[in-house]
């Protein structure tokens, strides 16, 4: 069937009308790496009424210490300051930290799972080369195994939103 114009506009089309967020889900590595993806995060929750879960994936343990990151505690406390900040512009915040055994990005998907999100707002390094071969990239993985939408914001200090 092919998809015409005044379909996508009466919104009977193959693409059909927008989904309604209401959760999103805004995973963050609390780096000024991320600011511009909680930028977007904060403005499409203000324009769409909803919750902002912001989420800081700890790393899962190594095989041989099988002990809590080091960085939960300054990571907790970072997350509580953004969501008193954001309570405080009149945004439904929550912080969540996401503790497991699987990847990160594994972690995070099935965050936005349980907590039902609708979207999944993300920051990138754009890894190119080598870093990207032998690290990866966590929004590729996330985009692969996310049960909702995910809006990938890349990391350029020259572009705006």
């Amino acid at each position: 069937m092919k998809t015409t114009k005044a379909d996508l506009t009466r919104g009977d089309g193959a693409v059909g009308a927008l989904p309604v967020v209401t959760r999103i889900l805004h995973p963050t590595d609390l780096a000024d790496t991320s600011v511009r993806a909680l930028t977007l995060a904060i403005k499409l929750a203000r324009q769409n009424h909803a919750e902002l879960l912001l989420a800081h994936a700890l790393p899962p343990p190594t095989p041989i210490f099988e002990i809590e990151s080091f960085e939960r505690s300054s990571s907790e406390l970072d997350l509580e300051l953004l969501v008193e900040r954001l309570s405080r512009q009149g945004i439904r915040a929550r912080k969540i930290l996401i503790k497991g055994t699987r990847s990160v990005p594994g972690n995070i998907a099935e965050c936005a799972k349980f907590f039902g999100a609708d979207l999944i707002v993300m920051g990138t390094r754009s890894r190119r080369g080598l870093a990207r071969f032998l690290r990866g990239s966590i929004a590729a993985s996330v985009v692969k195994t996310a049960p909702c939408p995910v809006l990938v914001v890349p990391n350029r200090s020259s572009a705006t939103l």
